[in-house]
């Protein structure tokens, strides 16, 4: 990672977000700061292709992002992404156990990667049924999981459209916990698939609480 180009990218990014949807974000103390040993996936809905940079832009501490590999392949997209620090995946469905390695070897040096716990971006804005590999490198890797809630971004950019509207866009950052630290999740996949769906539970209970806010 560039650090540099990472500050300026998150600083253009942060002052278009604001203009554009009046972005403001909310429970930022609540994530780990960069000096603890541990690290952070962040884990938020997903339902734009506005969602990861509403995850970075309010906090100091850099964000490791998830990036297809092929996107990698394009000389100028590349570029950019490997001097922000994203992450290669593989495109394909069979599962990428060299990336799952080495996220979790960056995730013990102290990394805060985000994780979209639903994977694809949901069609209707609604939740999804929650994927297991968030669950997974938590475990393996003794990180923080941050349950976040993205709010407004499938107003103003919802997935099967061209057009940006400007509506509001918020971020809300949940208690964070250790997973590994617990007992609670039971063993192997079913284990796996508890913390799953604890993690997408904890993100609704922060859509609730903001909407009872409004109300």
């Amino acid at each position: 990672m560039n650090r540099c180009f990472y500050r300026l990218i998150r600083l253009v990014l942060s002052t278009l977000y604001t203009v554009l949807f009046g972005f403001r974000s909310f429970g930022i103390e609540r994530v780990p700061k960069e000096s603890d040993p541990r690290g952070v996936i962040l884990a938020p809905n997903h339902t734009s292709y506005l969602d990861p940079p509403v995850l970075g832009i309010p906090l100091k501490r850099p964000v490791t992002y998830l990036a297809k590999d092929y996107l990698f392949k394009h000389w100028l997209v590349g570029w950019v992404l490997r001097n922000i620090g994203a992450y290669p995946i593989k495109s394909e469905e069979a599962t990428d156990f060299r990336s799952i390695r080495g996220l979790i070897r960056i995730l013990k040096q102290g990394a805060c990667v985000a994780v979209f716990p639903e994977g694809p971006r949901s069609e209707d804005g609604r939740f999804r049924e929650p994927e297991d590999g968030l669950a997974f490198l938590a475990m393996k890797s003794g990180a923080w999981i941050v349950p976040v809630y993205i709010e407004g971004s499938y107003e103003a950019f919802p997935k099967g459209t061209k057009k940006i509207k400007r509506r509001p866009i918020r971020v809300h950052y949940g208690e964070p916990f250790i997973p590994a630290d617990r007992n609670s999740w039971g063993e192997g996949q079913a284990g796996t698939r508890a913390l799953s769906l604890y993690v997408m539970a904890e993100i609704k209970k922060i859509k609730e609480n903001v909407e009872s806010l409004k109300c």
